[in-house]
């Protein structure tokens, strides 16, 4: 974690050293520019009360705790360049549990270079280091593709996560494009009994426009998972047939269904699944934007370093501005994650498991006079029913933002 800290915090003096250098201008709240670049400093500072903090199966411990979060946005744009960055160190200490207490660090860039009319490039770099919930991580695409989550109950430990993502699309024609990604994810648990997994996966996806807003879609997967713990790998190909829309601000939607070929390590089975992956924005006016979408995929297990899961997850979200000065939003989502392999469960007995969870999150940010200062407030409930393993948690935060 050091490391960590010690290169996120030379990155960002540089940055900011080098915008003192020219001539910038500088307003709160709005960054500090200089021609094509933009940085802005910030600090988050938020209060929590928790129900269940060890997420235990069967026992709960409640608390209070603060996470403080410092950072550096930076942006670039210029012709056929634009550029995005964050570098961020953050910790929690609890009231009462302090031997929970723990640090976070990390990177996430973007770089996209030229046009789809000639060709155009985007990198995807992303280190972090967290416990419990990674906030700057998301379920985003890297290189253009979906990632296929760690879903174990373990997930929450302390871990490195490392990601990487090239991509290259074109427009052919008026009506035809091609895009091509790869994206490299590894994960790195910082206790010995969970394995650490890692994963290549590429895509070529081909798109032809059957009316001036939509486009018919097809898409081809194949990839390799692998886990510190076995020495053979686990090999993943899938192919969908889908649409999305062009030439829209208002209204986006890419979906794709087809078929998932995942072969296991070793001896341990073959197996043919249904596959999907779908994504939809509707901006219905200027306060309001709706958001949702799903996708299913099969992922080894940390948990269980010879064992893997079917997962499916679907989500939702609402953003309302209700005055200039007050935005409310909520978000929730559902996921089933089916074990592959009988697991050892309640009285030594074998079970099949099957972990089934909900989260709903409520949020609403006051943007102060003090152009530089958002005000928040948001309720998270997150339950997990299990037959091996169940938690719920209810957590209540307040807490403000302070950006340049």
């Amino acid at each position: 974690m050091k490391s960590v800290r010690n290169r996120l915090v030379l990155w960002m003096a540089g940055v900011v050293l080098g915008l003192m250098a020219a001539a910038v201008q500088a307003g709160p709240g709005q960054g500090i520019r200089s021609g094509p670049w933009m940085v802005s400093p910030y600090v988050d500072l938020a209060g929590t009360y928790s129900t269940d903090i060890i997420q235990g199966p069967t026992a709960t411990e409640d608390d209070y705790y603060l996470d403080s979060e410092i950072g550096l946005k930076a942006a670039y744009s210029a012709y056929m360049i634009d550029f995005s960055g964050l570098g961020f160190l953050a910790a929690r200490n609890y009231a009462d549990h302090s031997e929970n207490n723990f640090g976070a660090g990390g990177d996430v860039i973007t770089l996209k270079y030229g046009l789809r009319e000639q060709l155009q490039f985007q990198l995807d770099q992303s280190y972090r280091h967290v416990e419990d919930l990674d906030k700057h991580g998301g379920e985003v695409a890297v290189g253009g593709i979906s990632p296929d989550s760690v879903l174990d109950v373990s997930s929450r430990n302390e871990r490195d996560i490392n990601q990487v993502g090239l991509s290259a699309g074109k427009n052919v024609t008026d009506k035809a494009e091609l895009d091509l990604g790869y994206r490299y994810d590894a994960i790195s648990y910082d206790t010995a009994s969970l394995a650490d997994l890692s994963s290549h996966a590429g895509q070529f996806e081909a798109a032809y426009g059957v009316t001036d807003k939509s486009a018919a879609l097809v898409t081809l997967v194949g990839g390799v998972q692998e886990n510190s713990v076995m020495d053979d790998s686990a090999d993943f190909y899938r192919a969908r047939l889908g649409m999305k829309t062009r030439g829209t601000d208002k209204v986006y939607f890419k979906a794709g269904a087809g078929v998932q070929q995942y072969n296991r390590p070793g001896d341990l089975g073959d197996k043919t699944t249904f596959n999907f992956d779908a994504a939809a924005t509707w901006r219905t006016t200027d306060k309001i934007a709706l958001q949702a979408g799903g996708r299913n995929g099969t992922q080894m297990s940390s948990l269980y370093a010879d064992n893997g899961t079917e997962y499916s997850v679907v989500w939702a979200s609402a953003l309302y501005r209700m005055i200039p000065t007050v935005i409310l939003s909520l978000n929730g989502a559902y996921r089933v994650d089916d074990y592959l392999d009988a697991v050892s469960g309640p009285n030594n007995t074998l079970v099949d498991r099957t972990d089934k969870g909900t989260a709903v999150r409520a949020r609403a940010d006051y943007l102060t006079p003090a152009s530089f200062m958002r005000v928040y407030t948001e309720a998270t409930y997150e339950t997990v029913d299990s037959n091996v393993s169940s938690f719920d948690d209810t957590r209540v935060t307040v807490g403000v933002n302070l950006q340049y």
